[in-house]
C-alpha cells in the first residue's frame, strides 16, 4: 500500500469516476483502474460499486475512505512540520464554515491569514452545522467556524451571537431598548431558513406563526423594510450596512457560541493551529455592530 494510491483512491471516491479522477490527478485512466484494483487485491475487499454511471464507495469502502484521509492529513502534517521546522510556511488549509461567519468575517480574515502565509493553499467549504460535522468526522477538513457543534468535537470559543429582533426603521417600536417577542408576536413572521435559528427560538419557548421561510438574509431584509413581515435572527447574520431596517436585541436575551471546531487539537496541523490563533485575535479586533444606510 502506497500513499500513491490512496491520493488516487480519495480522489476517485470524490470524482465519482475513475476517468475523471485520471484528468485531475494527471494520470492515465488505466493508471487509476489498476491502482485501485491493487489496493482492492491487498486489503481483499471491493472499495467501489462499478457501474455505467460511474463509481460509488462501498459500505467498506467508506470505512477505508476516512482512514485513507486521516493518513493522507498525517503526512501532511509531517510535510508541514518539516517545513516550519526549515522556515518554510506552506501547504493546503481546509475551512469549513457556517454562512453568517463566511459573510461578516471570514472574507477579512482569510486576506489577513494570506498576507502572513502567501504559500499557502487554502480551501474553503460553506455548509450547516450538520454538513460541517460529517465533514470534520471524515477529515474532509481541517477546522470549521461552526454553532451547536458535534459533542465529540474539539471546540475553542470564538465569540458570541445575540439573536436581534429586525423591524422596519420607520416601526413603532424602532427606538426600544429590547423587545420581547410578546410585542412582535401578532405580527407575519419570516423565518430564516437556517435549522439552527429555528431550534434556538423552540429551546427558548418562542414558537412564532411562520407566514414565510427564507433562506437569503437580504432578501429576509428587503420583505421587512417594506413590512411584510418581522423577524428574528443572530446578529453576525446582518450585513456590516443594513437598508432601512434596526435590529433590537431580544428580551430575555438568547445568544448562539460560535466555535472554531476540529476532531483533537493534539493532531492538527502546526498550520492549522497557527490558523486557530490567527482567528481569535482578528475577531477581538472586530466590531460587528451593523449600522443603517
Amino acid at each position: 500500500m502506497t500513499l500513491t494510491q490512496l491520493q488516487v483512491f480519495v480522489a476517485a471516491a470524490k470524482a465519482g469516476s475513475f476517468t475523471r479522477a485520471a484528468e485531475e490527478i494527471g494520470f492515465t485512466q488505466s493508471a487509476v483502474s489498476q491502482m485501485i484494483q491493487s489496493l482492492e487485491k491487498e486489503l481483499g475487499v471491493s472499495l467501489f460499486q462499478r457501474s455505467r454511471s460511474g463509481i460509488t464507495p462501498t459500505s467498506i469502502g467508506e470505512r477505508m475512505l476516512s482512514h485513507a484521509r486521516d493518513i493522507l492529513n498525517i503526512t501532511s502534517c509531517m510535510t508541514e512540520e518539516a517545513n516550519v521546522a526549515r522556515g518554510i510556511s506552506s501547504g493546503t488549509l481546509r475551512i469549513a464554515s457556517i454562512p453568517s461567519v463566511a459573510s461578516r468575517f471570514l472574507p477579512g480574515l482569510l486576506g489577513s491569514f494570506r498576507k502572513r502565509f502567501p504559500a499557502v493553499d487554502i480551501l474553503l467549504l460553506e455548509g450547516d452545522s450538520d454538513e460541517i460535522s460529517n465533514w470534520l468526522h471524515s477529515s474532509v477538513v481541517d477546522i470549521a467556524f461552526t454553532v451547536m457543534p458535534d459533542k465529540e468535537m474539539q471546540t475553542l470559543p470564538l465569540l458570541q451571537d445575540e439573536m436581534m429582533v429586525i423591524l422596519p426603521d420607520t416601526h413603532p417600536l424602532k427606538d426600544s431598548q429590547t423587545l420581547r417577542f410578546s410585542e412582535i408576536a401578532e405580527r407575519c413572521f419570516i423565518m430564516p431558513k437556517d435549522g439552527c435559528i429555528r431550534k434556538m427560538l423552540q429551546e427558548n419557548h418562542i414558537n412564532p406563526t411562520v407566514t414565510f421561510e427564507v433562506r437569503e438574509v437580504y432578501t429576509i431584509l428587503t420583505m421587512v423594510q417594506e413590512y411584510i413581515g418581522v423577524t428574528i435572527m443572530p446578529e453576525l447574520y446582518m450585513p456590516p450596512v443594513i437598508p432601512k431596517v434596526v435590529a433590537i436585541p431580544l428580551s430575555p436575551a438568547i445568544t448562539r457560541e460560535v466555535v472554531l471546531a476540529v476532531r483533537n487539537w493534539q493532531s492538527i496541523s502546526p498550520l492549522t493551529a497557527e490558523f486557530a490563533v490567527h482567528s481569535q485575535q482578528y475577531v477581538k479586533g472586530i466590531d460587528f455592530t451593523p449600522t443603517s444606510k
